[in-house]
Order: C-alpha cells, then sequence, then structure tokens
C-alpha cells in the first residue's frame, strides 16, 4: 500500500523542525537573529524526498556554518513533539557551530 502525500502534514513538519532549531540555538544562549536555518534551500516546497539537507550558517558567512542529511521519515517522527532525539542532533551541531565561529574570533 502506497503512503498517501498530506502537504499539510509535510509542512508542519518541516516547519516544527525549523523551530526546533531556533529553540535550541536560543537554548545555548546565542542570538537567534545572527543564526540562519535553512531546510531543503533551492528546492521546491512541495517536492517529496527522502532526505532533508539542514544547515545552520551564522550571518551568511559560508564556512562558518554547519549541514546535515535528516532521513524524511525520522524527521516526520521527531519532529513538533519533544522528543530529545532530533533536539540532541541539532544540539550537537549548534555545539559544533560554536566552536566554529569562537576560533573565528566572531561574536557569538
Amino acid at each position: 500500500m502506497t503512503a498517501v502525500y498530506d502537504s499539510v502534514a509535510y509542512q508542519t513538519a518541516l516547519s516544527q523542525a525549523h523551530a526546533s532549531i531556533k529553540t535550541v540555538i536560543q537554548r545555548r544562549q546565542l542570538d537567534p537573529l545572527r543564526y540562519i536555518v535553512e531546510i531543503d534551500a533551492g528546492l521546491p516546497i512541495f517536492a517529496t524526498r527522502s532526505t532533508h539537507h539542514v544547515r545552520i550558517a551564522y550571518n551568511r558567512f559560508q564556512v562558518l556554518s554547519t549541514e546535515t542529511t535528516i532521513p524524511h521519515e525520522w524527521m516526520l517522527e521527531q519532529t513538533g513533539k519533544g522528543h530529545e532525539d532530533f533536539l540532541l542532533a541539532v544540539d550537537e551541531m549548534v555545539l559544533a557551530l560554536k566552536g566554529k565561529i569562537q576560533a573565528a574570533g566572531r561574536p557569538i
């Protein structure tokens, strides 16, 4: 049986993932206005995919960014429900980025 594509649930999951990443940035006491969160940047909004490309960048500096690929099904299961696995994965990304920013001598 083929799963039915639900565009609302799909976009809700992506929105919740984006909000979760911003929350982790704030919990780490970083200025959220200095960070850009992108999920599947440059791809059509409603195009279905099996993985999502997540990128967190500092003030549009290409070298001061961290990125990863997350399986779609895992993201749907993890986002918006307070699941710790997604938040821990994002927290590791934020801490890695924070280290890069500090090493570059930029304000965090």
